[in-house]
């Protein structure tokens, strides 16, 4: 939903004034790395500890001092790491792995959950004291990217710019017919799956104009070409159109359903079994086979 993106700017705003090196922004996500690992980012370790690298490393705790730690998808973390950001949290200081003291440090320390509190303890995702004291902490609920598709061509724009800046490319023109198909698109995986699609739209991108992907050119855009060729005089195969158009339309009704073709097919107003005929005429990989 963009959490990380909040994260950072609650970061940015409340140290605007002041130099970006005196107040470090720096993060981890629970759900990518295993329990052993998380503890080490987090806290550090000295040297000599089995399994580590043979040096000191101090963890984000400390590498955050007088800034900004953000741990993202924190109810992924163990119990036992749970306890130990617990602990932290409640006397802010750091011991290392392998070390003999503790460390004081001062940092904003920010926690984002795919869901709330109260649903990752129902789920056995939480360790009921660090639950509690998550409850008590100050709450942001954000809402996903298919409640505020105004948001999207904002973030398009953005993601545009920032992708084509690090291919070192100019920024793309967009085109506001793709862009309708961005903002219609339902995103389960929310911002991480836009950009990924912006990244792949980017690559596809020539002429130095936006090109939506393969897999999103949907029935909007189909019709909007059909169109555009019949005003510009040029043929085209009416059929293979339609198809495309229908072949896009069954696809989001089966995605909306989760692929349950019974319900997709009450709610496209057909009988299952005139469905089930569309999918193989049309070539649409049906829930077997996914």
């Amino acid at each position: 939903t963009g959490k990380g993106a909040v994260a950072k700017n609650i970061h940015a705003e409340q140290f605007k004034e002041n130099g970006k090196n005196e107040h470090p922004f720096v993060s981890v996500n629970c759900s990518v790395i295993d329990d052993r690992e998380l503890e080490a980012v987090l806290f550090g370790f000295e040297k000599g500890v089995p399994g580590m690298p043979p040096t000191t490393k101090r963890g984000i705790f400390e590498l955050g001092t007088d800034g900004t730690v953000l741990i993202e998808e924190v109810e992924e973390a163990s119990f036992r790491n749970q306890i130990k950001i617990l602990t932290f949290l409640e006397e802010r200081k750091v011991k290392r792995l392998g070390g003999t003291s503790a460390r004081p440090v001062n940092v904003r320390v920010i926690m984002t959950m795919r869901q709330s509190p109260d649903e990752r303890l129902s789920a056995n995702k939480l360790y009921e004291a660090f639950y509690k004291k998550l409850s008590a902490m100050e709450r942001i609920a954000i809402p996903p990217l298919r409640e505020r598709k105004e948001d999207i061509p904002l973030l398009v724009k953005h993601f545009v710019s920032e992708i084509s800046k690090d291919l070192g490319i100019k920024d793309l023109a967009l085109d506001i017919n793709a862009v309708d198909v961005l903002v219609r698109h339902p995103w389960k995986e929310n911002i991480r799956e836009l950009k990924a699609v912006i990244d792949k739209s980017v690559l596809f991108s020539t002429d130095g104009k936006f090109a939506l992907p393969p897999e999103l050119a949907d029935e909007k855009t189909e019709v909007v070409k059909m169109i555009n060729n019949v005003l510009s005089g040029q043929s085209f195969v009416l059929d293979n159109s339609l198809d495309a158009i229908e072949k896009g339309i069954i696809e989001r009704a089966l995605s909306k359903f989760g692929f349950n073709q019974s319900r997709a097919a009450h709610f496209l107003g057909m009988t299952e079994q005139t469905l089930r005929y569309k999918l193989k005429r049309l070539g649409i990989a049906s829930a077997r086979s996914r």
